[in-house]
């Protein structure tokens, strides 16, 4: 049963019995401590706080005193000098790995790695307080992370300190309180999509590679993932109904050390990355029409395989393209054309096919199914610039419409207003 503390009133210019001390340094910075709990030897635990100002450290201290009155004194181990990179590796490999795949359990230990533990890695869990936590996120967003990737590091770090909370290594939260600052991303098109002012080019220049045609038309008429387009096979394929099945998605699967470093990779067929990705498309004539010319090409050069878009040369003719195959048939083709300059790279395709579909003016709830998102929100948030065009052609529109339902008289008044 934790102690219970007794309510007191302060005195006017004086802090009260168990409601902490603030004073400051000679930095110029303000701190101040609240025993928050003790360790099984009898010994307080004190928490500090830091702040720029004596209103913001008084703020927070009254957080944790709020918290000591609502529950008692806590018993905390007696586990001085808890690495914070050792326990959340621990915690990581225990409670989080053995429910995500292998490509994404990749993802998150780069995450840790390259970011959370260079920056919290060699400190006490207890001294990785709200301050630092605050400044981390803010020099990761001026520095250009992503709001998306930002979003994780922080949902990551939130289910850790409650791991750490329940298990008493520190007395608060501190990932509670952190300020994400949500700030308007504008994502140019462009760089995600082959430019209008190059794609005819481009394909023009597709068409004239045997082994890149097929596979830039079905990714550009599909909207495949690469690794869906990889795992392919041509029972997937109806010609009759001129149809492609997305069943299955090329993984990269990792093996990792004690460490979390990764010691082997390789590449296998499994599941699509969500539920919602496996789905029938109806192929347009000109990916049908690749298709076959393709079919006729591997009876030409003896490549057999069960795979629609296997190697080509060997030792690997026939075997299962792997995402560095696929990457180097790309660059070699931006070389070749001088295209350098350009973003093009496995997703470009896709993101053509979605930014061209949305600038007839398709439905975005069907651009969504197509392209086997979640959310229809993922296709907005992803393609948000293209509606700016679309927007302003629609606009155009209503305004012509509306002209033509004024008579010319009053149109001609409107006009000079």
């Amino acid at each position: 049963m934790p102690q219970q503390l007794k309510r007191t009133h302060s005195k006017a210019g004086r802090r009260g019995n168990n409601e902490g001390s603030i004073h400051q340094r000679k930095d110029g910075k303000w701190c101040g401590q609240v025993t928050t709990g003790y360790k099984t030897d009898g010994k307080p635990v004190r928490k500090t706080v830091y702040g720029k100002t004596r209103n913001e450290v008084a703020s927070e201290i009254a957080k944790l005193t709020a918290y000591v009155f609502s529950n008692g004194y806590t018993t905390i181990s007696s586990r001085d000098g808890t690495n914070f990179e050792v326990l959340c590796k621990e915690w990581f490999g225990l409670f989080i790995a053995p429910g995500l795949s292998s490509n994404t359990e990749e993802h998150r230990r780069a995450m840790m790695k390259n970011h959370i533990f260079a920056e919290f890695g060699a400190l006490d869990i207890k001294n990785v307080d709200l301050m630092r936590l605050q400044r981390f996120f803010t020099s990761k967003a001026k520095a250009g992370l992503s709001a998306d990737y930002i979003g994780k590091m922080k949902n990551l770090l939130n289910n850790f300190f409650q791991y750490a909370l329940k298990q008493h290594y520190v007395i608060t939260n501190p990932m509670e309180d952190v300020v994400i600052h949500k700030r308007v991303i504008v994502t140019n098109t462009n760089d995600r999509a082959l430019r209008p002012e190059i794609r005819e080019d481009v394909i023009a220049w597709v068409m004239e590679n045997p082994i890149l045609k097929p596979i830039v038309f079905v990714f550009t008429l599909t909207g495949l993932r690469p690794q869906e387009l990889i795992a392919i096979k041509w029972e997937n394929i109806n010609f009759d109904s001129k149809t492609i099945s997305v069943k299955k998605a090329a993984n990269r699967t990792f093996e990792f050390d004690s460490d979390g470093n990764v010691i082997s990779k390789s590449l296998v067929i499994g599941k699509t990355k969500t539920p919602k990705s496996v789905r029938t498309l109806r192929m347009p004539d000109a990916a049908v029409n690749a298709l076959l010319e393709w079919i006729q090409y591997c009876e030409q050069n003896d490549i057999k395989s069960d795979f629609v878009f296997p190697s080509t040369t060997p030792p690997t003719k026939g075997e299962m393209r792997t995402y560095t195959g696929l990457r180097s048939l790309i660059e070699r083709f931006r070389e070749k054309h001088g295209l350098q300059s350009e973003k093009i790279t496995l997703y470009t395709f896709r993101h053509t096919f979605a930014t061209i579909l949305l600038e007839q003016r398709e439905n975005p709830k069907i651009v969504s199914e197509l392209m086997g998102h979640t959310k229809v929100s993922t296709t907005l948030d992803l393609y948000g610039t293209v509606f700016d065009t679309v927007y302003e052609q629609t606009a155009q529109t209503l305004d012509g419409a509306f002209t033509d339902l004024c008579p010319k008289e009053k149109s001609a008044k409107l006009a000079i207003v």
